[in-house]
């Protein structure tokens, strides 16, 4: 049966504390829902019914009702990319582990170890969006080749000649790493390497060479030819994928830096544009106010200009010096012991104007909380984000719902629109700078994508949380949890 991507790992380990450490790891990493099975009778049960459901499984090689390895045949046979963790050294264990069919295996002894696994478990998930070009004319080779890297996701592409790879690699752009074996029949490797790499720059395709000659100086020609790097026939399971890995990694970083680039680009195109608006006022302002002599009237209107722009490019300022906190690590906190349910229901009062010119009915249920220890400049930011969204998309003539409730160790606030909700693809982008999604203001106001991404900061440093839940009505609720006690 075919495995169904999910965001959910199987975990089967009989030790508790074990699979807990390597649970919280992954949630902690990732986010992805954990599944435990202690025993192979579990894993049995588990997978009768909810095979489907894991996108990954972690596999102890020895269990209980299970000591030599006969849960990963169960695991594989339902189609789900297996990482095998075992005790053992011996290397004629690997070779049966790969020869099963495994994904990837790591060894119980270090917190590398545990990393290592960690990390692939999300290489396992992001490579079904990655594509291969495997040229080799040697069927058996390239089967064996395709073999191993489906069993981590990636999706492959087999041709036997030059000119089919370079015809696929001109009509499909997303194919970002190119395994070329030395021999083929209308073009040497070697020469392949150098043609790809001419119409690739190195920032957006990954060359390996593949080679049964012995010598290590055939690796040097591969790589002055265009290589990224270079991998001997016969391959060794371990290796090869490993290499294949860091080698994507590298085109995926490159992909998601770019990305972020023209987003910052973007947004600081329309920063310029927002600065020299305020700019251009305080200096006509100035102007008149210095060659004109106006009249005291006219004096306090261009004054009130003046104020009302200088205080325009000081908030612009203050988003910018938050986004270098978003990116320099955690925001200078002045703590204070302050009372959330004054602060909050003075940033209400704040922003009622801007509800009512919408139309919109603010309903409020704000309950009396101990003092906590905050920073009431940064948790009026926090306030003011959750309020100032819910304004925001919200249709005109529309109710929102403001709560805020005593937890006994913290409070949490909760602001629910009445907006369209937000997607269950665009949810994982929500609190990530730069990060503009499709949902659109209803009275066509600003975005920036920072608002959320420098809420969340704020939040962390203050040991709390902040979430979103999409309700059954559609509507968005953000809900943010503050510790009354930071942690000494």
């Amino acid at each position: 049966m075919e495995n169904a991507f999910t965001e959910k790992v199987l975990i089967v380990e009989d030790s508790k504390s074990f699979s807990s450490i390597l649970k919280s790891l992954i949630v902690q990493a990732h986010g992805f829902e954990c599944d435990i099975a202690e025993s192979m009778a579990c894993t049995k049960e588990i997978l009768k019914d909810k095979s489907q459901e894991y996108f990954v499984a972690i596999v102890d090689y020895h269990l209980p009702d299970a000591p030599n390895g006969e849960a990963i045949d169960q695991v594989i046979n339902y189609n789900i990319p297996s990482i095998i963790f075992t005790g053992s050294s011996d290397n004629s264990l690997s070779q049966t582990l790969w020869q099963k069919g495994i994904a990837d295996y790591a060894h119980k002894n270090g917190v590398h170890n545990l990393e290592h696994v960690v990390w692939m478990i999300k290489r396992i998930y992001v490579n079904r969006n990655s594509e291969i070009l495997v040229i080799d004319n040697n069927k058996e080779s390239c089967d064996t080749i395709v073999s191993l890297l489906k069993r981590q996701n990636f999706i492959t592409h087999c041709v036997d000649t030059a000119k089919s790879a370079l015809d696929i690699l001109k009509k499909n752009e997303n194919i970002h790493l190119a395994i070329i074996d030395d021999n083929l029949d209308d073009m040497s490797g070697l020469e392949l390497a150098a043609t790809v790499r001419e119409a690739c720059p190195r920032a957006i395709m990954e060359i390996i060479g593949i080679s049964d000659k012995e010598g290590r100086e055939f690796s040097a020609k591969f790589i002055k030819s265009g290589a990224s790097d270079f991998v001997s026939k016969p391959l060794i399971p371990e290796e090869f994928l490993c290499r294949v890995n860091t080698g994507i990694e590298r085109i995926d970083a490159y992909f998601e830096l770019d990305k972020l680039n023209k987003v910052k680009n973007q947004f600081l195109g329309a920063a310029s544009h927002d600065i020299r608006g305020p700019l251009g006022s305080i200096k006509t302002a100035a102007e008149f106010l210095l060659k004109r002599s106006p009249s005291p009237e006219r004096s306090e209107k261009l004054l009130n200009m003046i104020l009302s722009s200088s205080s325009d490019l000081l908030e612009l300022l203050e988003t910018l010096l938050d986004i270098t906190v978003i990116e320099s690590g955690v925001p200078q906190l002045n703590i204070q012991c302050v009372d959330p349910a004054k602060i909050l229901t003075e940033r209400l009062e704040l922003y009622q104007a801007e509800a009512s010119s919408k139309n919109i009915t603010v309903e409020r249920d704000i309950s009396d909380c101990p003092e906590a220890d905050l920073d009431p400049l940064k948790i009026k930011q926090v306030f003011d984000n959750i309020i100032t969204n819910a304004i925001k998309y919200s249709q005109q003539n529309s109710t929102i719902f403001l709560k805020l409730s005593d937890e006994k160790d913290f409070f949490r606030v909760s602001m629910q629109d009445a907006g369209p909700g937000i997607s269950e693809q665009e949810q994982k982008q929500l609190f990530k700078a730069f990060s503009v999604l499709s949902t659109k203001a209803t009275g066509g106001e600003k975005k920036t994508g920072l608002g959320l991404a420098i809420t969340k900061s704020i939040v962390d440093a203050h040991d709390g949380k902040i979430y979103y839940v999409h309700n059954s009505k559609q509507h968005s609720t953000f809900f943010v949890e503050m510790p009354y006690k930071l942690k000494t």
